[in-house]
């Protein structure tokens, strides 16, 4: 469907009038009639009704005025962003971030790069670990943001930014809170609230296992937001990243082990560093001073 014909037709359904919706479209007046003929052979109906000197919209035409108007609407977005962007004056950065990896040790470094890259744009994604090995590759994302490699190591680049212990989370008013440190066995005594997210998950549950302490798990959900919630409010605790919690009134007790932690790593795909605001991003990373700043 023509984009200009688009146009003209809107034109003419604001105004109701050929002669001053072709003067606004800058074609005469019988460019404007074969033009709104071809639409309407298209759409496969009439669009405009002339009652003498009256010019009226058909039902189709009223629809089509609503439809067509968002059409024209997306395409001046698009055409508008296709601008800025080719300009040069922006540069787009799509990252894809774990679920589980929390803000607190990102937004520092986040703020840290933007100050000195005015021109970069970062847009950040929620996107589970099963899919960002597929959206790197597939060109969606341009880095990401994970707490353990994914498929297709040969073809993405990792890059530890730090580790992490994984820790107890409970009610701040929990009898466990004010403990320094609580092993499997003191877990498998509570209500077990399961992140299924979690790239760790398998790994601990696995372990809890093994060792004979399987743990009670009362409610199972994908949605961290969820379960950070019901562990604020008493319902059960569970394992997370030290740095993943994100709500008030939430206590973290350390494991009983040194075994239970996790690496968070920026991954890019093999010859995506070539890309200016990649390699800026990538090289701002290794310098950062992680554990309290910028380096």
């Amino acid at each position: 469907m023509d984009l200009r014909r688009i146009r003209q037709f809107l034109l003419l359904a604001d105004t109701l009038n050929f002669s001053e919706a072709a003067r606004r479209s800058g074609v005469s007046q019988p460019a404007l009639s074969k033009s709104v003929r071809k639409l309407e052979e298209e759409l496969g109906g009439s669009l405009i009704r002339r009652e003498g000197r009256l010019t009226h919209l058909t039902h189709l035409g009223r629809a089509m005025a609503l439809h067509l108007a968002e059409v024209a609407r997306s395409a001046a977005s698009a055409e508008a962003e296709a601008r800025r962007i080719s300009s040069g004056n922006v540069q787009p950065l799509e990252i894809a971030v774990m679920c589980t990896v929390g803000p607190y040790r990102l937004s520092p470094f986040m703020l840290d790069y933007l100050a000195e890259h005015r021109d970069v744009e970062i847009t950040l994604h929620d996107v589970p670990a099963v899919k960002i090995g597929e959206d790197l590759l597939s060109g969606r994302v341009d880095l990401a943001i994970l707490g353990a490699p994914v498929s297709d190591a040969g073809r993405l680049h990792h890059i530890e930014l730090y580790t992490e212990d994984m820790v107890m989370a409970c009610a701040a008013d929990h009898p466990y809170a004010a403990r320094s440190e609580v092993d499997l066995e003191d877990l498998s005594r509570l209500s077990y609230l399961d992140r299924l997210h979690c790239e760790f998950r398998d790994t601990f549950l696995a372990t809890a296992v093994r060792e004979n302490v399987p743990m009670r798990i009362s409610v199972r959900s994908e949605r961290e937001d969820w379960i950070q919630h019901l562990v604020k409010t008493g319902q059960g605790v569970t394992i997370l990243p030290r740095h993943s919690v994100v709500m008030d009134g939430i206590a973290t007790v350390p494991l009983a082990r040194e075994d239970m932690k996790r690496s968070v790593l920026l991954s890019v795909a093999a010859g995506r560093q070539d890309a200016e605001a990649v390699q800026q991003f990538v090289a701002r990373a290794r310098k950062f001073a992680w554990n309290g700043g910028a380096g």
